[in-house]
């Protein structure tokens, strides 16, 4: 499942249509669609809007799809019992601290992965066009003019 596939999963499950979905993303409508038919992933900004508005559920789970979907934590619990919101600013630093470490380190891991595959593609369209530029760099214009008034020739002695 990709991480588009896994936007959509949210998105239902928070009950919202795409279009409601990529407002609270800061997107423009259409923008899942595109995605999917693009066959690419969100960026950065997507991603930490997305937990910005979503903190609930797991980095780890959005962008590898390993893990739960959502963070267990006796705090989120206590939030969709019927809490009031201020109690969220009160939860422990502790927990903060070592949750969004792990999913920093995912997020970073990912995008380490995902600049590699840039990069190589990168790399090799670059190591393409020099061959290209070799090629005319060893073209003897004066050669091929030469040549072709010789074919020219040939042709018109054959008709």
């Amino acid at each position: 499942m990709s991480i588009v596939s896994r936007l959509d999963l949210v998105r239902k499950r928070e009950g919202l249509n795409k279009s409601q979905f990529e407002k609270k993303l800061s997107k423009s409508t259409g923008y899942l669609n595109m995605l999917v038919k693009r066959n690419s992933n969100p960026g950065a900004d997507v991603i930490a809007d997305f937990f910005k508005v979503f903190p609930h559920y797991s980095l780890e789970w959005l962008l590898i799809g390993e893990g739960e979907m959502l963070k267990e934590s006796p705090e989120r619990d206590q939030l969709h019992a019927g809490e009031p919101a201020i109690e969220y600013e009160n939860m422990s630093l502790q927990y903060f601290h070592a949750d969004i470490k792990k999913d920093l380190g995912s997020l970073a891991e990912g995008m380490t992965r995902n600049f590699e595959v840039v990069s190589d593609g990168i790399f090799e369209t670059l190591k393409g066009q020099q061959k290209i530029l070799k090629f005319i760099d060893d073209l003897d214009a004066k050669a091929i003019s030469k040549a072709t008034l010789k074919l020219n020739e040939m042709l018109k002695q054959t008709k």
